[in-house]
């Protein structure tokens, strides 16, 4: 079985996480969906955006959506490949487990109460 390895030109997870930002904030659905999501407002972004685990949840929101996905690596002049190798390379960085899917958990995103209703 080979492992892909990301391309010495491929863009770094924090780049991509930039152009998503960008790209959301010209579709006010995808924007609201990803608030929706995560529990953000703009007021709260700033400050989550500095995290790798918002980083990873960030590029995980835009692989999950074929839509998404194509018009960031369009706005980022990569391709999706390269997206999904910059989310593994950061999977690696921060010493989650790939298989799980899980990253280090520094905080972000804030969580809800198991117990809210």
């Amino acid at each position: 079985m080979t492992r892909s390895r990301r391309n010495a030109d491929d863009p770094d997870a924090g780049t991509i996480a930039i152009a998503a930002l960008s790209y959301f904030a010209t579709e006010p659905k995808t924007m609201s969906r990803f608030f929706a999501l995560t529990g953000l407002d703009p007021t709260t972004l700033r400050d989550a955006a500095s995290s790798p685990t918002f980083i990873a949840g960030l590029l995980d929101f835009v692989l999950a959506d074929e839509r998404v996905l194509i018009a960031v690596a369009e706005a980022q002049e990569t391709t999706p490949d390269a997206i999904v190798r910059a989310r593994q390379a950061l999977e690696r960085r921060v010493g989650g487990d790939p298989v799980a899917g899980s990253v280090a958990d520094d905080g972000w995103p804030p969580r809800p109460h198991d117990d809210w209703a």
